[in-house]
């Protein structure tokens, strides 16, 4: 969709159908965007939703921009504007309340935000005087409702956003059918009978890379560890520490870092492994594990509140590290890998139900709706 493209679905006119604006915006290979696409599309399939869409496409270098967005949803009536705000989407420091505001003053009805990447801020730099957090504060003020996956980021948005206008709805799961069986993608990825333990997802720090490296020495020879992604754009010092840390270690053959994946390769490297491990040291929402639980792959994750959120919903269906040192995630790995797996897991496919994209939908909508009448 180009800039400023109008798509609609559903029934216009129909008595009952809400009006609903989309914004969409931030580089193609976003995992915000994606997820806002995905979202737009099963929107798009209701009868009672009719859809202004709009696509502002990348907003590096321009101050503001977002008035003739906004203008368009303004004329076009919508009941609510749903948009997806995070720091690399809308842009670092004060970018991100210059372009909000540009919006909000084109377009003043009812707004409906999810935010993304909510973690921790600590102290009064963190709290009061960061640019980033200011426009977040920015949205909590001007939006009618806001979304999060967790309860933890309601937490973590005390003090700085209501907690009456927050509302929880999980990050959706959607539905993956692997092309391959485990044994032809091993066979076509060259891995032979080595059992395959695989981190998904873009390189970088809260994601645990540095330390499922330095564990590596503690497993046993036929493991394999898969760092199955790339760094962020302009963000390749650690993928370069990582790489530097597996030479000094000597662990070359043992490590596979496949660099940015096609759809159709990070399926074949989901279907090899036996074992998926998430040792994050923070935690928002993980679109990773949302791919692992769509594939019904057994994970094994660090031990967060965020990530006991999703086991409370189907007791076992994820395995839990001790700690976070080389030896407890060494050994969280070899007594996941000796004690017996099934792939998929059952206990995660029962997981992966609750979380649907059409369930997670009807979640939205029913905060859009509450946001569309709270006025």
């Amino acid at each position: 969709m180009t800039d400023e493209t109008v798509a609609t679905g559903g029934v216009p006119g129909a008595a009952t159908a809400l009006r609903l604006g989309v914004l969409h915006l931030g580089r193609p290979e976003s995992g915000v965007r994606r997820y806002g696409r995905i979202l737009t599309d099963e929107l798009a399939r209701r009868a009672d939703v009719h859809l202004t869409q709009t696509d502002a496409g990348l907003l590096e270098g321009r101050r503001g921009g977002l008035g003739s967005h906004g203008r368009l949803f303004a004329a076009a009536g919508v009941d609510a504007l749903l948009l997806q705000w995070n720091k690399r989407g809308w842009g670092k420091g004060p970018r991100a309340a210059y372009r909000f505001e540009d919006l909000r003053r084109a377009y003043r009805g009812p707004l409906v935000v999810t935010l993304h990447d909510v973690f921790d801020r600590e102290g009064v730099k963190e709290r009061w005087l960061d640019a980033d957090t200011w426009g977040l504060r920015l949205v909590a003020r001007t939006a009618d409702r806001l979304i999060v996956h967790s309860e933890v980021e309601v937490d973590r948005l005390a003090g700085i956003a209501q907690a009456s206008r927050i509302r929880v709805v999980p990050h959706f799961v959607e539905q993956r059918d692997l092309p391959l069986s485990p044994e032809a993608a091993r066979a076509q990825l060259g891995v032979g009978d080595r059992r395959v333990v695989t981190l998904l997802g873009f390189i970088y720090g809260r994601k645990g890379h540095g330390d499922l490296v330095e564990a590596v020495p503690q497993l046993p020879p036929d493991v394999l560890v898969v760092l199955a992604g790339g760094a962020v754009a302009g963000r390749e010092g650690l993928l370069r520490r990582v790489q530097r840390r597996i030479g000094e270690l000597g662990i070359a053959d043992r490590v596979r870092i496949t660099g940015y994946l096609s759809e159709e390769e990070m399926e074949t490297w989901i279907a090899a492994s036996h074992l998926a491990i998430l040792p994050f040291r923070d935690l928002s929402a993980s679109g990773s594990l949302s791919t692992w639980i769509a594939s019904g792959k057994p994970a094994l994750t660090s031990d967060l509140p965020g990530f006991h959120e999703y086991d409370r919903r189907v007791p076992g269906a994820l395995r839990f590290l001790d700690e976070l040192d080389p030896a407890a995630i060494a050994a969280g790995i070899r007594d996941a890998l000796d004690g017996g797996l099934f792939d998929p897991d059952p206990r995660v496919v029962e997981l992966r139900g609750h979380l649907t994209v059409p369930r997670t939908v009807d979640r939205y909508l029913d905060v859009l709706r509450e946001a569309a009448v709270a006025r």
